[in-house]
């Protein structure tokens, strides 16, 4: 339809309300346009009820409702109306489909004002940027789904500033394959840090899909890229032939990524090059072993262990010593992990040894006196223990990771022959595989009362329940904020998973505990408040139950108001809210009061921020501490200039 006489009538209705309606019946124009517009009025009534209202401007004696000049807007409203309803766009060509667009199509429903702050934060350097992004993470999440934001995510990788850009890294990694296309677009195997950052989210995300672009890299790649490139073709056992011929080429931190590779490949294959490596230095080659279950590395450490669990004779010397807790020490470590039948062997014997190995050892010094010593160990993350104890802690450690059916089994095993702490895996085991109700049973057995007065010493009664609850949490296994910097649950692990040169740090710090199979009894709420385990207790808060919170935050609230409690006051804080306490006027105060452990003016003035208060309630709390007269090596100008701030002076 030629729709030129409406655009033609529309113009010549605008001119005649300009001119005026007293004029508009001497308009020959308005009434040629209306001549133009006679066809179009036999097609449509709406077209007709036009001309009727133009015709009725121009008429001499004009009996439209509101006279000449309503008609004349009515005739102008309705063009307008009709225009836009029969309004087209087009250009000359054929219509082609647009080409997808690497990293994903998703637009999230945001204003430019929401998102663009956010993307100049993650792509550009500047003060205060990366508490934009981390705010954004946490309030709306769901902006880092836009295409837009994602594309802005991976050019992170690259930040000036370290821990931004980890954390890129670190929310990359949670993201599907369809970000790998924005990962590889443009990538450059000789670039620095930033791209060594895009292998390491290629290879947590694609694992061996990927393969074939590792491999293609491979040629160009320099420094820590290639370090990274390196230990991602561990995923593919045909890899095996490469890793081992690179192995003889490769040099430093290079050479380091190939036996990485090599020991955690799914390749049987690779025993005889191991066993070799661990024959000439087993102490400098049994950390490639960490955490790593491939046939190879568990098959090798089982044996290993095995032999080096023979009854030792006394020994005479310091170096033998030294070389036995060495070697002994690297075993243990890579120990971790690990299951099957010849490991639970190995576990078997250590076990049965019982402290034999924990005793002193005397030796003679070169001037001929008799010295004492004794074998220390510990796992990844630990403390150091004698050996029956480090021991216990590997296979605990092993079934907190991941529960594996045998380790449970056998944990239960050496409970039932041994006793002792080996009562803290087999609980371990029982929190990570069954109900609330049979779980608790499990404890309520082996941690009562009378089995924790018959161990040894205070320190021996809590290392038990502590190794139990050691890497466990609540509901989902996360972890709030404020405990996220610096947990050092999975460290070692997440290293030599991820990153074995230690060169890209995204992956150091978990953010995650182990979750529970169901959620906790109430009697274990009552274990370890009885105990003050207050480290342990924060990770098994649930907001979600009310009851449980009430009776938490109770506990909190009484231990942080008599100043006692175990945690920082910016941690018992935020727990307290967590627990559904807002009114928290006074609680610092008390604290600061009670306490018999120094505070710092900063953790005080943190802490004071978290709650919820108005500025002159924490002026007046401030004030009243540092009169009090316990603190006053506190800063006294910063102390003046918050409180006049605060006051509003």
């Amino acid at each position: 339809m030629d729709l030129t006489p409406l655009y033609e009538l529309r113009e010549r209705l605008r001119a005649a309300a300009i001119a005026g309606a007293a004029l508009a019946a001497e308009d020959f124009r308005l009434a040629r346009a209306l001549e133009g517009l006679a066809p179009l009025e036999k097609t449509s009534p709406v077209f007709a009820k036009l001309g009727q209202l133009g015709r009725s401007a121009l008429a001499p004696d004009c009996d439209w409702e509101g006279g000449r000049a309503g008609a004349l807007l009515d005739a102008i409203t309705l063009c307008d109306a009709v225009l836009c309803t029969q309004g087209a766009v087009a250009v000359p060509g054929e219509l082609e489909e647009l080409p997808r667009r690497a990293g994903g199509t998703v637009l999230t429903n945001a204003p430019y004002s929401v998102v663009a702050p956010l993307v100049e934060a993650l792509t550009t350097s500047g003060s205060g940027h990366y508490s934009t992004v981390v705010d954004a993470r946490k309030a709306h999440r769901e902006l880092f789904a836009d295409y837009r934001v994602r594309d802005a995510l991976v050019k992170a990788l690259g930040a000036s500033y370290g821990e931004l850009a980890d954390d890129a890294a670190r929310w990359l990694c949670e993201e599907d394959e369809s970000v790998l296309p924005l990962l590889t677009e443009g990538f450059d195997p000789a670039g620095k840090k930033e791209m060594a950052r895009r292998v390491q989210v290629i290879d947590a995300i694609a694992g061996g899909s990927c393969n074939d672009w590792y491999l293609s890299q491979l040629d160009g790649a320099k420094k820590q890229v290639r370090v990274m490139l390196l230990y991602a073709l561990r995923h593919r056992p045909e890899n095996l032939p490469l890793l081992l011929e690179m192995e003889k080429k490769e040099k430093g931190d290079n050479k380091d990524a190939v036996r990485w590779a090599l020991a955690r490949i799914d390749n049987f294959g690779a025993l005889p090059f191991w066993r070799e490596m661990m024959e000439t230095d087993l102490i400098e080659n049994g950390r490639f072993f960490m955490a790593s279950n491939s046939p190879a590395a568990t098959a090798l450490t089982a044996e290993l262990l095995e032999q080096e669990l023979e009854e030792p004779p006394v020994p005479a010397d310091r170096p033998w010593y030294a070389e036995k807790e060495k070697r002994l020490a690297n075993l243990l470590y890579a120990l971790v992990g690990k299951t099957g039948s010849a490991i639970c062997d190995a576990y078997r014997k250590g076990a049965a040894l019982g402290t034999r190995l924990d005793g002193s050892r005397a030796w003679q010094n070169a001037k001929g006196e008799a010295v004492n010593e004794q074998m220390f160990f510990q796992r990844p993350g630990g403390k150091k223990h004698p050996f029956s104890v480090a021991l216990v802690e590997v296979l605990n450690q092993t079934i907190q990771w991941a529960p594996d059916p045998m380790l449970c089994a056998l944990a239960e095993e050496l409970y039932e022959k041994y006793g002792g702490l080996w009562a803290a895996p087999a609980v371990c085991a029982a929190l990570l595989t069954k109900g609330s109700e049979e779980a608790a049973a499990v404890g309520k057995k082996l941690l009562s009362p009378g089995l924790l007065e018959r161990l040894t010493g205070k320190a021996d009664r809590k290392l038990l329940i502590d190794l139990v609850l050691d890497q466990l949490a609540g509901p989902g296994g996360a972890l709030p904020d404020y405990m996220r910097r610096g947990v050092p649950s999975k460290a070692a692990y997440r290293r030599v998973n991820n990153d074995p040169a230690g060169l890209v740090k995204a992956f150091w710090v978990d953010l995650y505990y182990t979750p529970l199979a169901a959620p906790l009894d109430g009697w274990w709420y009552e274990l370890m408040m009885q105990r003050r385990m207050e480290q342990k207790l924060q990770y098994f808060v649930d907001p979600d139950d009310p009851a449980l919170c009430q009776k938490l935050g109770k506990y909190f609230y009484d231990r942080l108001r008599m100043g006692s409690t175990e945690l920082s006051l910016t941690a018992a804080c935020d727990l307290l809210q967590r627990c559904g306490y807002t009114d928290l006027k006074g609680v610092l105060g008390s604290y600061a009061k009670h306490t018999s452990r120094p505070i710092s003016y900063w953790d005080f003035l943190t802490a004071l921020k978290h709650i919820p208060l108005t500025d002159p309630e924490r002026a007046d709390e401030l004030h009243a501490v540092w009169t009090g007269g316990r603190y006053s090596g506190w800063p006294e100008k910063a102390i003046e200039r918050q409180l006049e701030e605060w006051w509003g002076k």
